[in-house]
């Protein structure tokens, strides 16, 4: 094929909407990580648009150069479409596909049949070119391109969210869209520690449970939200909903677990993520929040059972590492690792972790600042090195990012200096106070 040929192809090819000219970046994600979520997506999660996760594991075997397998998936995504017997719209829900497959055949050097899918594509488009019609289309691309950046990485998260935003301006009442601009909101609030988006997401929940009411994912998310607004019994009862609907979804059992070991209830949640890791033995999200509650498990080495603190400890470790093995481009499982280390005192262990985390290429501002907080209070309580502790709170607030992190550092620094300051004050009434030595540490 000659070179004008293959540019006009290409030229084509990148006027299409897909996961090829979505600005999706390999380097961004574990790769493994997200084809396993998928996969368990496509097994656990009824009534989901499954072409779509079909759609995004081709593009992400692409991102491995395996483009036979790409096809293969493309193709079980074309199969699901026709067993889904939609009424209407059919050529609406294999836009995205066919031009994926588009690319795929570029890529394979099967030119002839690239530009076949591009042609597809574009006659589709052009039955949808006019009002109310193109709304349809709109929707459609729209919403697999939202979720598809929610199920990429927290990177893409407000992405995620404007693509939903557009779509919803579109059709308001769509129980789908309202579920992924819902989730999507709500996660930007938990990456975020509710610094900027507080409960934003409430409202958006409640009317994605209304609009969806068997939608269990949401209604755990909505329980979530309320026992944060100090609700415990309206979210109970949205936990016990979602369980007595889908007992065995880990989905449900893995936030129904979070929404306990908020609740203090640890055992209880590692009971309900025990049976989660059993049906999806290579979630992060499990084995993190595993950890999550071993860790709360461990106490300060005063009015404790040693037999037990241990077993904490070993098992929080244990989980993080699973939790680390399986994405290691997580760099909650490593802050929750050196917290880990931190609480059983474990210095050098945290501090080398504490270092490695600081430079992962995927660290925002906000981890930052929560590595430096969980530093200064281990240096603070554990170190006894009040020096310490002020060089990292200064650390959280040197970062100009408004978070509960920065806020309460700038609180523990104020009280930090004052007794600092009452400290050297005893110092030089008595230079041969112990205290006084203590202080330059």
């Amino acid at each position: 094929m000659s070179n004008i040929v293959t540019k006009s192809l290409m030229d084509r090819l990148l006027k299409l909407q897909c996961h090829f000219t979505w600005d999706l970046l390999g380097e961004d994600v574990d790769i493994d990580n997200v084809e396993e979520r998928l996969n368990d997506q496509i097994v656990f999660l009824q009534g989901a648009l499954k072409h779509r996760m079909y759609n995004l594991l081709a593009y992400l075997k692409h991102l491995k150069g395996d483009h036979e397998k790409a096809m293969i998936q493309l193709q079980n995504a074309e199969a699901h479409i026709q067993r889904s017997k939609i009424s209407e719209d059919t050529d609406v829900r294999r836009t995205v596909m066919y031009a994926n497959f588009a690319w795929v055949f570029y890529h394979q050097n099967q030119f002839n049949k690239s530009f076949t899918y591009a042609e597809k594509v574009e006659t589709i488009i052009k039955q949808y070119e006019s009002p109310p019609k193109k709304n349809t289309l709109l929707l459609d691309i729209y919403g697999e391109q939202g979720w598809t950046y929610l199920s990429f990485t927290g990177k893409y998260y407000k992405w995620a969210a404007e693509c939903f935003e557009k779509a919803l301006e579109l059709d308001p009442e769509d129980p789908e869209l309202n579920s992924g601009y819902a989730i999507t909101v709500d996660r930007m609030e938990t990456f975020s520690c509710g610094s900027n988006t507080e409960n934003k997401s409430f409202p958006l929940l409640e009317r994605a449970v209304v609009l969806n009411p068997r939608d269990t994912v949401v209604k755990v998310l909505l329980a979530l939200k309320c026992l944060d607004m100090k609700n415990y019994n309206q979210g109970a009862m949205l936990i016990e909903q979602a369980l007595q609907e889908q007992p065995e979804s880990p989905y449900v059992l893995r936030y129904a677990a979070k929404f306990y070991r908020k609740s203090k209830k640890i055992n209880k949640a590692i009971a309900m993520l025990t049976e989660a890791v059993s049906l999806t033995p290579t979630s992060v999200t499990v084995h993190y929040q595993l950890a999550k509650c071993y860790k709360d498990f461990i106490k300060m080495p005063t009015h404790y059972n040693k037999q037990q603190n241990d077993e904490a400890i070993a098992n929080a470790i244990f989980f993080s590492e699973k939790a680390i093995e399986l994405n290691r481009l997580s760099v909650g499982a490593h802050i929750l690792l050196a917290q880990v280390y931190m609480k059983a005192n474990e210095h050098e262990k945290a501090k080398e972790l504490f270092n490695k985390t600081l430079i992962m290429n995927d660290i925002d501002s906000e981890q930052k600042q929560q590595l430096h907080f969980y530093w200064a209070l281990h240096l603070k309580y554990l170190r006894r090195s009040e020096s310490g502790a002020v060089r990292h709170f200064k650390e959280v607030i040197d970062i100009q990012n408004p978070s509960w992190f920065r806020e309460t550092a700038i609180k523990e620094l104020k009280k930090l200096v004052e007794t600092m300051k009452l400290g050297s004050h005893n110092c030089k009434l008595d230079a041969r106070s112990p205290n006084c030595n203590s202080r330059r540490m």
